[in-house]
C-alpha cells in the first residue's frame, strides 16, 4: 500500500492542498501523515489499544522493524533531522487516548492538542525546510488549531468511542459520553460548548498563518490553502444549527474546495506578494 493512500482517503483537505507542493515534499508529507494516522487508528479501532500502541512504539524503537511505514518515516526523520522530542510527545498524546479521556480546562485541551497535532505541525515544518524556532512555534499553533477543529467536528463520533474532549469548564453539568451519543439527549448547551471550541481555534489559525512568512516561497501557498480549508470546517459549524450538526458530519465539498482555492490564491497574492 502506497503512503499516499492514507492522506488521499483520510486527509482529503491535506491531499488537496498537498498537490500544490513539489512532488518530493508532498510524498514526504504523506509519509508523515500515514505514520501518524496508523498510530492513531491503533487507538481508535482496537479494543486492546494500549497493547497495540505499545507494540507500535516498541517497533518504532527497534532497528529491525518490518513495518514499511515506520521504516519510511525513519528515513524522512533522518533526512530532515526531525527532533525525537516531537515523536515522543506525539506518542504520549496518543497513549492518553487509551485511558479515560477527562479534560478539565481549556489549558488541558490545548496541551492535549499540542501532543496529538501540534507535534505534527512541528514535524511538517522540518519537512518543509523551516527550522527557525519562531516558525516551529507558529507551525505548532496551526496544528493545534486543526485539532481543535477536529474535536469540534467529531464530538458525536468520539462519544461513541467513550471519549469527551470538550473541557468540563465549558459544560454546565457532567455529561457522559453515552448521553452525547443518545439522540434524545438535550444537546443545546453541548452545541454552545462546541462553538466555543471553534472560536478558541481562531487565534491559533491566526498564529499559524502569521508563521507562513518563515516558509520558503514555493511552500507558502499550499500551507495557507490547507489552513483555509480546515478553517472552513469551523466556519460551517458556527453557521450551522444544532439539528444539522448532530445529523450529519460537517465537511468541505469539492466545489467549496475549488472556490476556497481560488479565493485564497488571490488573498495570498495580495497579502504576501503585493507590498
Amino acid at each position: 500500500m502506497k503512503s499516499e493512500f492514507y492522506i488521499k482517503n483520510y486527509g482529503k483537505s491535506f491531499f488537496w492542498a498537498g498537490k500544490f507542493l513539489k512532488k518530493e515534499k508532498f510524498l514526504d508529507s504523506a509519509i508523515l501523515y500515514a505514520f501518524c494516522r496508523i498510530a492513531d487508528d491503533l487507538v481508535d479501532k482496537n479494543n486492546n489499544s494500549k497493547n497495540k500502541i505499545d507494540k507500535f512504539i516498541k517497533e518504532y524503537s527497534s532497528k529491525n522493524s518490518k513495518n514499511i511505514i515506520i521504516n519510511k518515516f525513519k528515513k524522512i526523520k533522518e533526512k530532515y533531522n526531525i527532533p525525537e522530542k516531537f515523536i515522543d510527545d506525539l506518542f504520549n498524546g496518543i497513549k492518553l487516548d487509551t485511558k479515560i479521556v477527562k479534560i478539565k480546562s481549556n489549558k488541558e485541551l490545548i496541551q492535549y492538542s499540542y501532543y496529538v497535532a501540534g507535534t505534527v505541525g512541528a514535524m511538517m515544518a522540518y519537512i518543509l525546510n523551516t527550522t527557525n524556532p519562531k516558525a516551529i512555534k507558529h507551525a505548532i499553533d496551526l496544528g493545534i488549531a486543526m485539532q481543535l477543529t477536529n474535536i469540534a467536528r467529531d464530538v458525536t463520533a468520539d462519544a461513541k468511542l467513550g471519549r469527551i474532549y470538550l473541557p468540563q469548564n465549558l459544560l454546565s453539568k457532567k455529561i457522559k459520553a453515552k448521553d452525547i451519543a443518545n439522540d434524545s439527549f438535550d444537546r443545546s448547551k453541548l452545541f454552545l460548548a462546541i462553538r466555543k471550541i471553534i472560536i478558541m481555534s481562531e487565534k491559533f489559525y491566526k498564529s499559524g498563518n502569521n508563521g507562513i512568512r518563515y516558509l520558503p516561497w514555493s511552500i507558502r501557498y499550499p500551507i495557507f490553502l490547507a489552513s483555509a480549508l480546515y478553517q472552513r470546517i469551523g466556519v460551517k459549524i458556527i453557521s450551522s444549527n444544532l439539528n444539522k450538526y448532530f445529523k450529519s458530519r460537517i465537511y468541505v465539498g469539492f466545489f467549496e474546495k475549488l472556490f476556497i482555492t481560488l479565493k485564497t490564491f488571490f488573498i495570498f497574492n495580495f497579502k504576501y506578494l503585493i507590498k
